[in-house]
């Protein structure tokens, strides 16, 4: 395997670049430093979007994005140059990047791992897990569920899913996630919890997909077992 296959599973893309792979000493701890950029086919696309769109101007330049920690704990981070485009319908925003979503300074692997273990553990227990501060983990779960709600996630193939609530801002704001078991994705996150917000995330499966779920995870909660 080489050098530029491994950072792309550590990155969990497969559609970019990987220009340069080194380790960088910091403060007495080594950070693994990806050097990565999108295929010429996805540079230059809004943010926003995704359309193709006139470069504007170089932006604030290389920035990084932590990705998940590689080993017993060496910290990755991927980096890139970040030019701004100019879009017609959105104006100018910096281009998008396959391995991270707008206005996040994570990977999408990272961010979907804070999603699986916020089912799980306290918001303390998983910044503390992943080395973070407590304070980015409600941002993200947020981020991560307004996609989610915005897109048309394919919903196809699944077979052994989890369901799940977890609160992600003061005041029990709630949010249901559903993660697919067999490749540790998210794949539908709404705002709130209860029967009422979950059965629309049945209801948009045709026939032939709901025939193929075979295994539902739970908490045992009365309103997952009466959707299911």
């Amino acid at each position: 395997m080489t050098v530029s296959s491994l950072s792309k599973i550590i990155l969990g893309v497969k559609n970019i670049v990987v220009e340069k792979v080194e380790i960088e000493e910091c403060n007495l701890d080594s950070q693994l430093i990806i050097s990565a950029r999108p295929h010429k086919r996805d540079m230059c696309r809004c943010s926003v979007c995704g359309q193709k769109s006139p470069r504007y101007d170089c932006g604030n330049g290389i920035r990084r994005w932590r990705a998940p920690d590689f080993g017993t704990g060496l910290k990755v981070y991927v980096e890139a140059e970040a030019p701004r485009v100019c879009c017609p319908e959105h104006g100018v925003v910096v281009q998008q990047f396959p391995w991270a979503r707008r206005h996040s300074k994570f990977t999408r692997n990272f961010e979907d791992t804070v999603i699986w273990l916020s089912l799980h553990l306290s918001r303390k227990a998983v910044a503390e897990y992943l080395r973070i501060s407590w304070d980015t983990v409600g941002p993200i779960i947020s981020r991560v569920e307004k996609e989610l709600s915005a897109n048309n996630q394919p919903l196809d193939n699944l077979v052994n899913i989890g369901i799940d609530e977890t609160s992600y801002k003061k005041g029990h704001k709630y949010i249901t996630v559903i993660v697919n078991h067999d490749t540790n994705a998210v794949v539908w996150a709404a705002k709130g919890h209860g029967k009422t917000v979950l059965e629309p995330f049945f209801k948009q499966l045709d026939v032939k997909q709901r025939s193929k779920i075979r295994l539902v995870s739970g908490d045992g909660a009365r309103w997952i077992k009466d959707t299911v």
